[in-house]
């Protein structure tokens, strides 16, 4: 399962306790770890498990298996010595992709004063994509429904930013030399990446069986995988970084949207045979489809953002395959 980096409002009330002045420049109690220490390690852990990915030629789980049945470190040692600068590669490019996505939010809840809590990655060192990506944990009601609008939008944009610069790199060279770890996963061609492919003059990359992941260039898997979850992240529904863009267009007219959004969701699990995403699904709907009422939901955004918005609701369209996993 990836939990995309939009779900960083999934803790529906954060709630801030008021202390005095004095306080915040007193060290924490003893026992206790500084506000950013805990941040910092996840970032750590998720380099670490995406390193791991990329060494493992996005294939952890075979190498694991193989490890086991062999009764050998061996396969570890040898994907270390052949692959390490690519793990280091994607590793740095993905996160990038990631980081660049949070901060945008981060900064644009800065400027509008609204306290937060600093982005916190996930690291899943089994998946093909070393990490559920990152969340910011804030309350959504001391926004208003302008406010809520630009502080979804801003961690896209700003993601893309990063992520197409790096797409066209990988598509340039998209095979990377063969690995001697695979699992012999493929992947489908997102529209973004066919767009930018065609636009570099490149034929198309795709083919009726698929993307091989064990021979493709880590640029390409870090872009990929970075368009890949800000198009789910992007779906409309609930705290999801859509459903604040829905939000801040239609108002409470977005829970309607929300609730079809959500069962276009399960048909395209269904039809795409990504299972994975069944677990994110289950989330988001324990998370509710509505999106929670800001501070002022009778706040316009305005004709740009309106305009702006609608273009960013088919970032799912264009950043995640129609078979996204092919079997």
């Amino acid at each position: 399962m990836t939990l995309p980096y939009g779900a960083e409002h999934a803790l529906e009330r954060f709630k801030e306790v008021d202390q005095p002045a004095a306080a915040e420049t007193t060290e924490p109690p003893r026992g206790r770890w500084p506000r950013g220490a805990f941040p910092l390690l996840m970032l750590v852990l998720t380099a670490l498990s995406t390193i791991w990915v990329g060494v493992a030629a996005w294939a952890p789980d075979t190498v694991l298996s193989t490890a086991v049945q062999d009764g050998s470190m061996h396969i570890f040692r040898r994907c270390v010595l052949a692959n390490w600068k690519t793990g280091l590669i994607f590793s740095a490019s993905l996160l990038a992709i990631l980081m660049a996505h949070e901060l945008g939010h981060y900064f644009m809840m800065r400027w509008y004063g609204i306290r937060s809590s600093f982005p916190i990655f996930i690291p899943f060192p089994i998946s093909p994509f070393g990490t559920c990506g990152a969340l910011i944990v804030m309350d959504p009601s001391r926004a208003d429904r302008k406010q809520i609008f630009d502080i979804g939008i801003a961690g896209p944009l700003a993601g893309l930013l990063v992520a197409i610069p790096l797409a066209i790199l990988g598509l340039i060279q998209p095979q990377g030399p063969p690995l001697p770890q695979s699992s012999g996963l493929k992947i489908g061609e997102p529209l973004i990446m066919y767009l930018l492919d065609r636009f570099i003059g490149n034929d198309a990359i795709m083919n009726t069986t698929g993307i091989n992941t064990g021979t493709s260039s880590p640029l390409f898997m870090a872009a990929w995988i970075g368009f890949f979850i800000t198009g789910l992240n992007m779906v409309p529904i609930s705290q999801l970084d859509g459903g604040h863009v829905a939000f801040g267009i239609f108002g409470r007219f977005s829970d309607w949207i929300a609730k079809g959004a959500f069962l276009l969701a399960i048909v395209f699990l269904i039809s795409s045979k990504t299972y994975g995403l069944s677990l994110m699904l289950l989330l988001v709907y324990m998370m509710g489809l509505s999106h929670p009422p800001s501070s002022d939901d009778t706040q316009r955004i305005g004709i740009t953002r309106t305009i702006i918005g609608l273009a960013s609701m088919c970032l799912p369209i264009l950043c995640v395959a129609a078979t996204p996993i092919h079997f």
